[in-house]
């Protein structure tokens, strides 16, 4: 694809009644600037042989031409997630589909085998039977929970349980008070704070007070060693007592429960607790079949790998369709009913919505025109009797070396949409225009010289004498530069 040839416009028009008027059309061939429409300004001489030209107000317009060809706005090219016989193609190339739907099929017969067998084992965990084993289960859990605790309170007396459980309590209703007051600072949030820390101080007195009674009346009382005394026909039972061999003191000899016996005890109730949380939240997951993120415990892990299992199988039924990522015109199909498919793609889906984008190519000598944001001109093959505007929206930071000669490469995005619907590759000429000034003051590139400072300046002819006056310079051409400052239409001035 070779661009077609960089192109400056440049329009001056005047009426000059002792001025040849003359149009001029300048083309250059193979890449070099022409420019067209132009009427320029005669150059003459004086009779001391000073060449002179007229500055005129006109249009500068610089621009490249390139071409191009229509594009999809996007492309998605895909195939099977898995491998397997095709059984089904539902489309074909041209074919204009939605997000979402079947396009092909291969052979889903074991995977529908896999899928509708991890159905049925999740359907057995829901059902009446397994939903009645679990309440069976929770009934006997509770039961070991309840002598748990019986045990447990006669190894440390029911005060001192009851103590501990209203103590733990009232800690987490403090310890939820503090972090809503750290979160929410108030007077309300403090005073509840408070509140929650007196009754952790009034529950911590009572447990001291439990733990006395049990050292003092009801470790003697349930774990004392007793013996008769009196006569058989009034026999009395007291406390056995022995010499304490440390103190030298008397005390009652008690045979009361070891740490181990205890904390064995704590354990067991501890673990009777868990069961029964666990299956009371399985039950209630089984009857929701909402499995709760922090949920524990044996059979909850079982539901939860019969699940997946489930979505595995799912996901692998799934894989044997080819869906469409993206709704679009199929452009590209290479599959058939009855061969092996693998996971290489197969099929392409280009969206071709408006406005449409061209790939562009331009001379490598108009890179200063490919700037984002370039206004275009555009004429496609098929409308060549319309020209359709539009930007540059992107201009590779490298030339493209895939033509005879290096080639600028950008793409361009029309600014509206047009009537007609064309097919992907439909050829375009487009023009860069890479600046315009309308109607501005224009003299030849010959009549301007720089001081050594940089600044611009050009000489005029007043009443017959040269005077040198500085201008502001904007656009400018090979041939003629924009005056922004400093003179005006219909002066003389000097070229050479």
């Amino acid at each position: 694809m070779t661009p077609k040839p960089r192109t400056f416009l440049l329009v001056i028009t005047r009426k000059i009644t002792w001025i040849i008027t003359a149009i001029v059309i300048l083309a250059a061939v193979g890449g070099t600037t022409y420019y067209s429409k132009v009427f320029l300004a005669t150059e003459t001489k004086t009779g001391s042989e000073v060449q002179t030209t007229v500055a005129q107000r006109g249009d500068l317009v610089l621009s490249a031409s390139g071409t191009g060809k229509l594009i999809a706005n996007s492309e998605a090219t895909f195939g099977f997630e898995t491998s397997g016989q095709v059984t089904h193609v539902y489309v074909k190339v041209g074919d204009q589909v939605a997000a979402g739907q079947v396009l092909a099929q291969l052979d889903n017969t074991l995977a529908q085998m896999d899928y509708v067998e991890a159905q049925q084992a999740l359907q057995e965990l829901y059902s009446a039977p397994s939903i009645a084993t679990v309440q069976q289960e929770i009934a006997a859990a509770q039961d070991t929970k309840f002598y748990a605790r019986e045990w447990l309170e006669y190894l440390l007396s029911p005060e001192v349980i009851e103590a501990e459980e209203n103590l733990a309590i009232a800690e987490q209703k403090l310890a939820e008070a503090q972090a809503e007051a750290t979160a929410n600072p108030s007077d309300a949030t403090k005073q509840n704070v408070k509140e929650k820390e007196s009754a952790v101080t009034f529950l911590n007195e009572k447990l001291t007070q439990a733990r006395a009674y049990y050292e003092n009346e009801y470790l003697p009382e349930n774990f004392g060693e007793y013996e008769n005394i009196g006569s058989r026909r009034h026999p009395k039972q007291v406390l056995v007592t022995y010499i304490d061999p440390y103190t030298g003191e008397e005390v009652p000899k008690i045979n009361g429960p070891s740490a181990a016996d205890i904390a064995t005890a704590r354990n067991n109730y501890a673990q009777a607790q868990e069961t029964v949380k666990e299956g009371e939240t399985y039950l209630e997951v089984l009857k929701s079949g909402v499995i709760p993120e922090d949920a524990t415990g044996e059979k909850l892990t079982t539901l939860y790998e019969v699940q997946l299992a489930v979505d595995n199988a799912k996901s692998a039924l799934d894989a044997t369709q080819l869906i469409a990522p993206v709704g679009g015109t199929i452009t590209s199909l290479d599959l058939n009913v009855g061969e092996q498919a693998g996971t290489a793609s197969v099929i392409t889906i280009s969206q071709l919505s408006q406005p449409y984008t061209l790939d562009v190519y331009l001379d490598e000598a108009d890179w200063d025109m490919a700037q984002v944001g370039n206004k275009v001109n555009v004429t496609f093959d098929l409308l060549p009797e319309q020209t359709f505007t539009g930007k540059v929206t992107l201009v590779y930071p490298e030339l493209n070396p895939s033509f005879e000669a290096s080639l600028v490469h950008i793409i361009v995005h029309l600014d509206q949409s047009i009537s007609q619907h064309l097919p992907a590759g439909t050829g375009a000429s487009v023009e860069v225009v890479g600046g315009e000034a309308k109607g501005v003051v224009l003299v030849s590139v010959g009549a301007i010289h720089e001081s050594e400072d940089g600044r611009s300046f050009v000489t005029v002819l007043q009443n017959g004498r040269q005077v040198e006056r500085e201008v502001e310079i904007g656009l400018q051409n090979d041939t003629y530069t924009e005056v922004k400052s400093g003179l005006e239409a219909g002066e003389i001035v000097v070229t050479e």
